[in-house]
């Protein structure tokens, strides 16, 4: 049955084959299309139901802008225990008040005040910002970092929240030691 479908003329049977290439190419291109068409109509159908339905909800009832009933909380204190009503820089400043005088030795470092204050940005890896860091936990001379001990150096890098090992590698206290024996020295004439 398949010889006499088949043309027994070898031009006939690639003129065939070239005939069906092209049915086939024809109707694959037909079929993608209307599926592609037809991709997305399930989802559009749907989307224009639910526009439909939500047009129809709002032509119909009235919107309400009551208030519910229910008991809401309302935060009066943050994570660290400071009072919402108070400025966010007074709660800031309070906090690394506390948090220095609990956690830097001063008794080791001495005390420091803004009448002794030494320019700290000359020490390199302390810029304005970061000097101002220290001076709020209590950090104003070179004599105080030159005092530093490990303890003191993770405890200040927690405080200002700066780069760990960023302090050691900058080899703050040993500059700060420097700019101090350069200050002590007597001027000559």
């Amino acid at each position: 049955m398949i010889e006499s479908i088949l043309p027994s003329n070898q031009n006939d049977l690639l003129l065939l084959i070239f005939v069906l290439t092209v049915l086939g190419f024809i109707l694959g291109i037909t079929l993608g299309r209307s599926m592609k068409n037809n991709k997305y109509k399930a989802d559009l159908d749907r989307c224009q139901l639910e526009k439909l339905r939500l047009s129809s909800h709002l032509n119909n009832s009235p919107i309400s802008f009551k208030e519910d009933n229910t008991i809401k909380a309302i935060q009066t204190r943050g994570r660290s225990g400071i009072s919402l009503g108070e400025s966010t820089n007074e709660a800031a400043e309070k906090i690394e008040e506390v948090s220095a005088s609990t956690l830097v030795d001063f008794k080791h470092l001495g005390l420091g005040d803004q009448q002794s204050k030494d320019d700290l940005k000359r020490i390199e890896g302390i810029g304005p910002f970061i000097e101002k860091k220290l001076n709020s936990i209590g950090i104003y001379s070179y004599e105080q970092l030159s005092k530093l001990r490990d303890s003191d150096i993770i405890t200040i890098t927690e405080l200002i929240e700066f780069f760990p090992g960023r302090i050691k590698r900058d080899q703050w206290k040993q500059k700060a030691e420097k700019l101090l024996s350069q200050n002590t020295k007597p001027k000559k004439d």
